[in-house]
């Protein structure tokens, strides 16, 4: 049995298979205590701003290389964005007739409009920008010919195909429409617009 020295000098009988430790030999402290003293002194203030001064620096770098991005992505997508909204404008006006080639002045406007959507879509194909573009194809390709009444005038069966082809314009046309509001949707979500 051996024994251990307390810090009043007295010796108390200690149990343990393990050797005993002695609290009074300074010349080798033991892990513990050092690793208590180390715990309890704490950080310099020094060491304490520097490290506040090197997280605030990293997050003002972050801070500005997203807006950064967000901007750059903003000029790719406002150009297509702008484009969209003419389109949209286009098409609000033309939903309130029927789309006959050459007669109605608003479908001349339309090819160029999806030339600005179809550049658009090559910067930025997964935005959306594409189906617009076929949507309001699919509208021009239901557009009424210039001499549709002179066609109905000689063979009245002709009516239901020009109502299944008005019945298109109408279904494409809100289509794209639904379309254009996605992706401006989409971009305003990227862009913060």
């Amino acid at each position: 049995m051996s024994t251990i020295l307390t810090k009043d000098n007295t010796m108390l009988p200690c149990f343990s298979s393990f050797p005993p430790v002695n609290n009074t030999n300074t010349s080798r402290p033991l892990v513990l205590a050092a690793a208590a003293e180390a715990t309890g002194a704490g950080l310099s203030p020094v060491l304490t701003w520097s490290a506040v001064g090197v997280i605030v620096a990293a997050f003002g770098i972050l801070l500005v290389v997203l807006f950064r991005r967000r901007d750059t992505r903003a000029k790719t997508l406002t150009p297509g964005y702008d484009a969209a909204g003419s389109a949209l404008v286009l098409l609000n006006r033309l939903a309130t007739k029927t789309a006959v080639t050459g007669v109605t002045t608003e479908l001349d406007e339309l090819p160029d409009l999806v030339s600005l959507l179809a550049i658009a879509d090559g910067r930025s194909p997964k935005i959306g920008f594409g189906v617009i573009v076929a949507e309001i194809n699919d509208y021009l390709a239901n557009a009424f010919p210039q001499d549709h009444t002179a066609q109905i005038a000689a063979d009245p069966g002709l009516g239901d195909a020009y109502n299944a082809l008005a019945r298109n314009q109408g279904i494409t046309l809100q289509a794209a429409r639904t379309a254009i509001t996605i992706v401006q949707r989409r971009i305003e979500k990227l862009t913060g617009k």
